[in-house]
């Protein structure tokens, strides 16, 4: 197994940095959008959290609230070459997301908390 660094934050919830994440064997998703602003749907595992890697053409917006078209229902921004941190709550299965630019490519990945 590897090693894994772990931090906190200001009210005592520990998360990884998102670099250092250990992942789940065969729990990638690729996202893409062909279409900026478009609304698109991955499936995700209820209480589960995912490290999110925007790797090519663009950033990510995401949303577990509504579709990205609100931005109240915005919860996440992922720039491009960068990665975050997203914990899905329970009975949640259905991530929305959307791109800043068209054909833009991430990878998601379930990580596991030590």
């Amino acid at each position: 197994m590897f090693n894994q660094v772990s931090i906190g934050d200001n009210v005592g919830n520990g998360s990884v940095i998102p670099s250092m994440a250990t992942p789940v064997a065969a729990s990638g998703q690729t996202l893409t959008n062909a279409s900026k602003d478009t609304n698109t749907t991955a499936t995700v595992v209820a209480g589960e959290t995912y490290v999110f890697t925007a790797q090519e053409v663009g950033g990510f917006f995401f949303s577990i609230t509504g579709t990205i078209a609100t931005a109240a229902n915005i919860e996440w921004a992922c720039p491009l070459y960068q990665s975050i941190i997203i914990k899905i709550p329970e009975a949640v299965t259905t991530l929305n997301y959307g791109t800043d630019t068209n054909s833009a490519v991430g990878y998601l990945r379930k990580i596991n908390i030590t």
